[in-house]
């Protein structure tokens, strides 16, 4: 196991100023209220990119086709994140490995399929779906339309001036489905936070997890960890084990 800067995840007070990090039941929850609705499969699939590969809100529907499938239509299990994507303008690998995750993704490319979203009228390449449309759009009826984005203006820890472009309409939709899942305190960020403290708990480098949230320094990561009191009391008692207090003779 790689060496950690304890202090770091200790100082911290956890959940403050963070999002909320679900348990396994929440997040269970959650998929099941993400799941009503005329756009159930496509709002479950999105929710599992969020916690299964980590992904912004944002980099998630910015997401193609082409990005997610090969061409002859299978699914891919590692892709990137293009640059063009990503908050930190890095591209990145991300995974859809989970099972769950994967049967969540086919359900709705299959639905988007059936209703000819982005039809080509090649089903041998992409499904019949256009390559460069997004995984993630809309629909009114029989028609499909891509999400819209905003440019959003924030400053980064050094107090410099940067913009990225946000969708606030799916950004406000995660945010309701975690509130009528009674996960009051979560954002868009708490499906990071899950993937990160899951990884963590099952003893993952940190260097890896950074790779997978696309983090500049591995100090950044540290703020999505929670601090486990229970592997931390296991490693006191074992660092300190076989130690006894002398006989003071009393």
């Amino acid at each position: 196991m790689v060496r950690r800067r304890p202090v770091d995840r200790l100082i911290n007070i956890t959940g403050t100023g963070k999002a909320e990090v679900p348990s396994k039941a929440k997040f269970k929850q959650i998929l099941l209220m993400a799941s009503g609705g005329n756009l159930g499969k496509r709002n479950v699939a999105l929710v599992w990119f969020l916690f299964g590969c980590g992904t912004r809100i944002s980099e998630t529907c910015h997401l193609t086709i082409g990005d997610i499938l090969y061409p002859n239509g299978e699914l891919k299990k590692t892709f990137t994140i293009k640059s063009k994507y990503t908050k930190t303008n890095r591209s990145r690998v991300a995974f859809i490995l989970a099972k769950r995750h994967r049967e969540a993704v086919e359900a709705w490319l299959d639905e988007m399929v059936e209703g000819k979203a982005w039809y080509t009228g090649d089903i041998t390449k992409y499904r019949g779906l256009t390559k460069t449309k997004p995984v993630f759009p809309t629909r009114r009826g029989k028609t499909w339309k891509s999400l819209q984005f905003q440019v959003k203006k924030y400053k980064d820890k050094d107090g410099n001036e940067l913009t990225t472009e946000v969708c606030s309409s799916m950004q406000n939709l995660i945010s309701r489905i975690f509130k009528d899942s009674g996960l009051h305190g979560g954002s868009t960020h708490s499906g990071r936070r899950y993937l990160a403290n899951m990884l963590d708990n099952q003893d993952v480098e940190l260097k890896v997890i950074q790779g997978i949230l696309g983090h500049l320094s591995e100090d950044m990561t540290l703020e999505y960890i929670d601090p486990n009191e229970a592997r931390i009391k296991q490693a006191f008692d074992k660092s300190f084990s076989g130690i006894v207090l002398p006989d003071f003779g009393e």
